[in-house]
């Protein structure tokens, strides 16, 4: 069963990510063309927004967020900011990932 997300929290969830990308990403050990290759948009569109010049889409966030969190260290790290939160567990069964 899919869990809903208020559009408030969506658009919060996609700014924190987004101030965070470039973290998160480097924390990976990835370049901007690595990650957009693995996620499947261009290098471009990662840089704008990590340089906040474009706005991350629900989409966006979803497909990062499950990349993401198979590495328990970032996952860990998406936790303490609070990109990983119960609502987001439940919506992208995130608890199954990396077991």
């Amino acid at each position: 069963m899919a869990h809903w997300i208020p559009i408030e929290e969506k658009q919060e969830l996609c700014r924190k990510l987004a101030s965070n990308l470039s973290t998160l990403r480097e924390k990976a050990r990835l370049t901007q063309d690595e990650l957009a290759e693995r996620i499947g948009l261009s290098r471009q569109t990662i840089s704008a927004i990590e340089n906040e010049k474009r706005e991350m889409y629900w989409s966006t966030f979803s497909v990062l967020i499950m990349f993401f969190a198979t590495n328990d260290e970032i996952k860990q790290i998406m936790q303490v900011i609070g990109l990983i939160n119960g609502d987001i567990e439940k919506a992208f069964s995130i608890e199954e990932l990396g077991a």
